[in-house]
C-alpha cells in the first residue's frame, strides 16, 4: 500500500539542534553545508522551495565558479552544460566579438543547484524543504533559526536566503527587475549561439543569452522598473520591445518556442550592495545576502560559492561572523567598482555607443575587461589546508 503519510521533508520536526544552519538551499547555503558535513559537522539545511526549482539568475560559470565547485567535488564537466569561449556584446545594430580569457559553461541553476544540495545531503547535511524561516536571532552565544516546523539552535547560522529577505534583515530595495525565460531554439539559432555568450544592451536595461544543458538557450536580463510599467511584464510584450531595438536578438529567438509559460521575475535587485554591519556573532550572511554584484560581470556564481566556503572555514577556525564578514568584502570592492562602472557605461545611450566602438576596434580590451571583473582574494581559500583535512 502506498503510504499517505508526509515525507521526511514535509513532517514537522519539533525543535533540534545542530553545529550549523544553512538559511536557504541555494549555491551558498548548500556550499556552507557541504563544506562543514565534510569536516564531520552536523548541518541542516532549510530551503523554502519543496523541490528542484528555476531562479532569476544567469547561467554562465566563469572559470572562479568552476575551481570552487571542482573545490567541493563537483565535477562541472559531468552535468552536460555548453562550453562558452566567446562573448558577443551588441548595441542596436553594432557588435563586437572577443575572446574570453577563459572556457566559460553554461548551466541552469535548477541543475547545478540540485546538484550541490545533493553532495551537501551525501556528505551528511540534513535538508528540510518547504520550509520557511520566519526568524534567526542570537540567542545567548547560540543562533536560534524560527520556522512553522519549530525553532532550532546551532552553533552558527549562515543568512543564504539569496535574493529573498528574512524578516527584520532588510537590504534596500534597487530600481532594477530582473527575469529569466528558457526557451528552445530554432536549429539556426542554436547554431549561431554554440560556444557564444551574447549581452545585449537595450534602453533600460540588458539581456545575457547562453545556451545550457540540454540544447536549451537561457535568456536573463535586468530592465528597470519605469520602462517595464510602460511596456508591460509579460514575454511577448518584453521580447518586441528587445527585438525593436536589436535585430541580432530577433534572430536569435526567432522560431523558438518558450518553455515555461511565463518569465520567472524578482524585483527591487540591491546591486552594489555590501552587509558591512554585523547581525550577530554567529550569523554569517553569503551570497546575495552578503553583497550583490551588478550582474553585468557574470560572476555572482562564484561569489555566492566562495562565501559559503569561507563561512564554513570561518565557523571550522571559529572566525567571528563580524570579522568574517571585515575580511571577505575588501575581496569584492575592486571587481564591484568595475562591475558598477560598466554598468554605467550600459545605463548611457552614448557611452553604449562609444562602447561598443572601442570593443570593435580593440576587441583584446575586452577580454581584458573580462578578467577584471572576475572574483578575486580565492587562490588562499581554494588552496586552504583547513579545508583539504
Amino acid at each position: 500500500m502506498k503510504n499517505s503519510g508526509p515525507s521526511p521533508d514535509e513532517a514537522p520536526l519539533g525543535d533540534a539542534t545542530a553545529d550549523a544552519i544553512a538559511v536557504g538551499g541555494g549555491l551558498a547555503g548548500s556550499a556552507f553545508a557541504l563544506e562543514l558535513a565534510r569536516h564531520g559537522a552536523s548541518v541542516m539545511i532549510f530551503e523554502r522551495m519543496g523541490g528542484p526549482h528555476h531562479k532569476v539568475c544567469g547561467e554562465f560559470l566563469s572559470d572562479r565558479a568552476q575551481a570552487l565547485l571542482h573545490y567541493v567535488g563537483i565535477d562541472v564537466h559531468r552535468l552536460g552544460g555548453n562550453s562558452i569561449d566567446t562573448l558577443c556584446l551588441a548595441n542596436g545594430s553594432k557588435r563586437a566579438s572577443a575572446r574570453l580569457p577563459f572556457q566559460a559553461i553554461g548551466v541552469s541553476r535548477f541543475l547545478l543547484d540540485e546538484t550541490l544540495a545533493k553532495a551537501a545531503e551525501r556528505a551528511g547535511a540534513k535538508i528540510f524543504r518547504a520550509t520557511s524561516v520566519e526568524g534567526i536571532e542570537d540567542s545567548s552565544g547560540r543562533v536560534r533559526v524560527r520556522t512553522a516546523r519549530g525553532s532550532f539552535d546551532c552553533r552558527a547560522a549562515a543568512l543564504a536566503s539569496g535574493k529573498h529577505n528574512i524578516r527584520g534583515l532588510p537590504r534596500p530595495d534597487g530600481p532594477m527587475v530582473g527575469f529569466k525565460i528558457h526557451l528552445r531554439p530554432a536549429e539556426a539559432a542554436r547554431i549561431a549561439l554554440n560556444g557564444i555568450v551574447h549581452l545585449i544592451a537595450f534602453a533600460g536595461g540588458y539581456l545575457g543569452l547562453c545556451m545550457v544543458e540540454d540544447q536549451t538557450l537561457s535568456i536573463a536580463w535586468n530592465i528597470n522598473s519605469d520602462v517595464l510599467r510602460v511596456i508591460g511584464t509579460s514575454w511577448a510584450a518584453q521580447s518586441a520591445y528587445f527585438a525593436m531595438q536589436s535585430r541580432m536578438f530577433a534572430d536569435l529567438i526567432n522560431g523558438g518556442t518558450p518553455l515555461w509559460e511565463k518569465p520567472l521575475a524578482v524585483s527591487g535587485l540591491p546591486y552594489g550592495f555590501m552587509r558591512s554591519a554585523a547581525i550577530a556573532p554567529a550569523i554569517y550572511p553569503v551570497g546575495d545576502q552578503l553583497a550583490v554584484i551588478p550582474s553585468f560581470s557574470g560572476d555572482g556564481t562564484a561569489l555566492a560559492l566562495a562565501s559559503g566556503i569561507a563561512a564554513a572555514q570561518a565557523v571550522l577556525k571559529c572566525e567571528s561572523a563580524p570579522d568574517f564578514q571585515a575580511r571577505m568584502l575588501p575581496n569584492f570592492k575592486p571587481q564591484f567598482s568595475r562591475a558598477a562602472a560598466l554598468d554605467r557605461i550600459i545605463a548611457g545611450v552614448l557611452l553604449r555607443r562609444v562602447g561598443i566602438a572601442g570593443a570593435r576596434l580593440f576587441p583584446s580590451m575586452v577580454t581584458m575587461l573580462v578578467s577584471a571583473t572576475r572574483l578575486r582574494g580565492l587562490d588562499g581559500l581554494i588552496a586552504s589546508p583547513k579545508a583539504r583535512n
